[in-house]
């Protein structure tokens, strides 16, 4: 090979690193840099969905637990109608949207209720459709506000006993079945944060 062509090839490859650097998503093995970044646009597009979640727990005089009916899940990127699968109200932080807010938003959207946030009963890190994410949940109270939900996410709402959950769970019929067990179980035993430890709480 002349000296030429081994130029040439080192050229050739050292543009294809930079061009291949700039397209493929950086593989940050510190995840803290992460969560230092805004919910945005850009994020999203380099990450995948939002690393954001919020969602909220409600319970009655009864004790039981309003869950809601999914009507359709994502799997491997694509949407799929599903049926009898439930879970608590949650869901991506939108742009530049605080927990808080978005935890509120997500009740309204999903249970078509407005409610009033207490406390913080779960805090999960893990995946949510293959994307890394932490999800906030939040112990909440029904307001008695009233708002149209999002038929499409979500077909029903409904009250369920502790015991009649953990039925749903050996029926393989709960969306997020740790989280759902974990958030009934820090319920029962008081195991509830104050929204304090929130840096973005304003009281």
């Amino acid at each position: 090979m002349g000296i030429y062509q081994h130029l040439s090839d080192i050229v050739k490859n050292f543009v294809a690193t930079i061009y291949t650097s700039a397209e493929t998503p950086k593989i940050i093995e510190d995840r803290s840099e992460l969560f230092r970044l805004s919910v945005t646009k850009a994020h999203r597009q380099r990450w995948g969905d939002s690393w954001y979640r919020a969602g909220v727990v409600i319970t009655n005089d009864k004790g039981e637990f309003l869950l809601v009916e999914d009507l359709r899940c994502r799997i491997n990127g694509v949407w799929h109608t599903i049926e009898d699968r439930w879970n608590i109200p949650s869901g991506s932080c939108e742009e530049d949207e605080q927990f808080i807010d978005a935890a509120v938003r997500e009740a309204r959207e999903e249970l078509g209720q407005g409610v009033r946030l207490k406390g913080i009963c779960a805090i999960k890190h893990g995946k949510h459709n293959d994307d890394p994410c932490l999800l906030i949940v939040f112990v909440a109270e029904l307001t008695g506000e009233t708002f149209e939900f999002n038929h499409k996410e979500v077909k029903s709402q409904r009250w369920f006993s502790e015991d009649a959950i953990y039925d749903l769970e050996r029926q393989d019929k709960l969306r997020s079945p740790d989280l759902v067990l974990q958030v009934v179980k820090n319920c029962r035993q008081g195991f509830v944060l104050p929204l304090e430890v929130l840096n973005e709480y304003q009281p």
